[in-house]
């Protein structure tokens, strides 16, 4: 405290400056030198490569230019049955049978419902056993289209 007293450049403050350096009281009060400046930037540093380990970790979704391609859409649902009518234009009528089990009674049921689909070509017939495939709404009634014509009906 006596110290704070004294001028500046006196000879008591140049004496006291060497011995400072040299306690390690000193060094942690001392101006920071290239040693100190590099443990600086080690917390900075050690931060970054935290960030660049967790992003290499991190997987990271590949795109076209890199030769991926891309993943396929989802899975269309697909349904077998037969023609009932053909009279629409571009429009057939499908009856998707399915067999269930009676929920009070135990017996094995057929079920059916009644599916319009679209037939771009007008190529089915009635009677045609065809697979039709789910797509977009083509109209009020219309979410499938004609898939392919799996059983002809016979003459």
């Amino acid at each position: 405290m006596a110290d704070e007293n004294l001028p500046e450049g006196s000879a008591a403050e140049e004496d006291r400056a060497p011995e400072a350096e040299g306690t390690p009281e000193a060094a942690s009060t001392a101006a920071p030198t290239a040693d100190a400046d590099a443990s600086a930037e080690t917390p900075a540093a050690a931060s970054e490569g935290a960030a660049s380990v967790d992003a290499s970790v991190a997987p990271q979704a590949p795109t076209a230019a890199e030769g991926v391609p891309e993943a396929p859409a989802a899975k269309r649902r697909e349904m077998t049955g037969v023609v009932l009518s053909n009279k629409a234009d571009k429009t057939i009528a499908v009856r998707i049978d399915r067999r269930v089990k009676h929920p009070v009674y135990g017996k094995i049921v057929r079920r059916s419902s009644k599916l319009a689909a679209h037939d771009e070509r007008n190529e089915c017939r009635e009677g045609d056993v065809v697979t039709i495939v789910e797509t977009r709404p083509i109209s009020k009634t219309k979410s499938w289209r004609l898939g392919r014509i799996v059983e002809r009906a016979g003459a």
